[in-house]
């Protein structure tokens, strides 16, 4: 009797992991036509909320997978957070930028995890070539110069194995596959156990309308206006205080009511946390990559635990799509590391900064504390916009001045305004360019030379051209998009460049900049060559 071989199933990207981090990269990896195998532990989505906060850059990942919009609905505008000392004054303050923000969504807004999930998960339901498997975990993986096997193991105990070209890991903090690959840990040294409890209010009850920061040694916490009547407190656990005893109702409602008339919200969710600043050493090994909180994790005191992650799958998603179309040498994944690990870093280390200031228990050094920020807020010298807090890009693929260092631009996020012109209807540029490398330029003449450079171009040959506030000169048979922006961004964006055009990558992010026709030329030369040997990048990793 002869048995039947059974085939493997192949695909091109395998992600562990389902959460917002790992289905963001499912969609990702599904409009650009990707076969993906999705592995996930849970039957379904957790019910309660966990991040509450996002922002613009994570619309903008979003808007690529065609989701925005339904993820944007049911949320609402961060109110932004006021720091409060020992003598209940106001310390330090941040706002969001005001809308609408040079991204074209809301810059910070509140949402409602469960629901973003769902709308995730459901728009990964598009992709015939994505396949989800629920109830499974990860149990190890094996990899080879051309695939990476994968074995996991359902609910009941069965085994399957599964090929890819790549394994995405996006499980979490006790990640498989980061302990498999023995990825060191980089320590920022922040480690405090705090209590997250999420409430729904019963009643109409007074409630700061900005969210607040609580610096007072006797209780650190956290208020957080959500959507609808979502409201959170975060409280630190004092010294000699177990944090077990935060399951007792009786206590937890002590020391809730020092926050809020307890009468009037019903606890939904109480959640204890050991509140970490970690960032992992290796992201890559050969053809497996750790992104999200398996690569990373943070304090909530930015609200940028959520965003990193679909920082993480922008980033990488993209590349995985040029490299797979072979537009660019397979060494461009190096680049992942080096973007976003110095990013995710300084974000890290900037909330563990605000951590130590909200949970200071000595009461001399506090009011010191209070002394030293309120000089700094009175005098105009603190900044007070959130999004200034969140680097550029400080390496990678990105355009270099002649000692080695970043040209001007390169790194910067680009604006995505509402633009239209004759023969385009008006729409977010994002949606124009199609994720494709695009240059925007102000003068009509440049076209020709930037068709043609194109056209030579083994690596940037689809790129687009959007020309600003230009008139199509006659007889101009070249193919760009001739356009007005709304709101005047990147003409202030260029402007503090003195900048004629900009060469921008499928994720927003800027390559560089030129300031006339001859660094134009030198600019998408350079990004050629980058994208086709990125010789400089192993030297420089030597």
């Amino acid at each position: 009797m002869n048995k039947k071989k059974t085939t493997m199933q192949t695909f091109d990207a395998i992600i562990s992991g389902y959460g917002p981090t790992g289905a963001t990269l499912a969609n990702l990896l599904g409009t650009m036509g990707m076969r993906v195998a999705v592995i996930e532990r849970e039957k379904s989505i957790f019910d309660k909320p966990r991040a509450i906060t996002a922002d613009h850059e994570a619309t903008r990942a979003f808007q690529a997978a065609g989701l925005a919009d339904e993820v944007m609905k049911g949320t609402c505008a961060h109110p932004g957070t006021d720091f409060v000392g020992v003598q209940g004054q106001v310390i330090k303050r941040f706002y969001p930028m005001p809308a609408p923000g040079p991204l074209g969504w809301e810059p910070t807004y509140m949402f409602y995890q469960p629901a973003l999930e769902a709308t995730l998960r459901e728009g990964v339901e598009r992709f015939s070539d994505v396949e989800v498997f629920l109830r499974h975990s990860l149990v190890e993986y094996r990899q080879s110069e051309h695939s990476v096997e994968v074995d996991m193991v359902d609910g009941e105990g069965h085994q399957k194995t599964l090929r890819g070209r790549y394994l995405l890991a996006c499980d979490g903090a006790r990640s498989v596959v980061r302990t498999q690959m023995g990825a060191s840990i980089h320590d920022l040294d922040f480690d405090e156990w705090w209590v997250v409890v999420d409430a729904q209010l019963l009643d109409d009850i007074e409630l700061p309308e900005r969210c607040v920061q609580y610096c007072r040694p006797s209780r650190p916490g956290t208020y957080i206006v959500g959507p609808d009547k979502l409201r959170r407190w975060e409280i630190k656990v004092l010294p000699g205080e177990s944090p077990e005893s935060f399951n007792d109702p009786a206590h937890l409602d002590e020391v809730l009511s020092t926050f809020v008339d307890t009468r009037s919200v019903h606890v939904q969710r109480v959640a204890i946390y050991r509140f970490h600043a970690v960032v992992a050493e290796q992201w890559r090994e050969g053809r497996v990559f750790l992104l999200g909180d398996a690569a990373h994790q943070m304090p909530p005191f930015m609200g940028q635990g959520l965003c990193a992650g679909v920082r993480d799958a922008y980033n990488l998603a993209w590349k995985l799509d040029v490299v797979s179309r072979g537009l660019a040498d397979p060494a461009l994944l190096d680049t992942y590391t080096a973007e976003r690990r110095p990013h995710v870093q300084q974000v890290v280390a900037t909330a563990k900064s605000f951590g130590l200031i909200i949970g200071e228990l000595d009461v001399d050094a506090a009011r010191l504390r209070d002394e030293r920020l309120q000089a700094e807020l009175t005098s105009g010298a603190a900044q007070t916009v959130r999004q200034s807090f969140i680097p550029g890009l400080s390496a990678g693929l990105l355009n270099l001045d002649d000692e080695g260092g970043l040209g001007a631009g390169a790194g910067q996020l680009f604006p995505q305004p509402w633009v239209s012109g004759p023969s385009q209807p008006r729409a977010r540029l994002d949606d124009v360019t199609r994720g494709q490398f695009y240059l925007v330029c102000r003068d009509a003449r440049l076209v020709k030379q930037v068709s043609s450079l194109f056209a030579d171009s083994a690596c940037l040959s689809t790129s687009e051209v959007v020309c600003l506030d230009c008139r199509r000169d006659s007889g101009d048979e070249n193919e760009a998009v001739y356009c007005s922006e709304e709101g005047a961004f990147i003409t202030h964006w260029l402007e503090q460049f003195d900048a004629v055009a900009v060469l921008v990558r499928p994720d927003g992010v800027a390559f560089g900049v030129a300031r006339d026709s001859s660094e134009l030329e030198g600019l998408i030369v350079n990004a050629d060559q980058q994208m086709g040997s990125f010789t400089f990048l192993r030297e420089a990793t030597c």
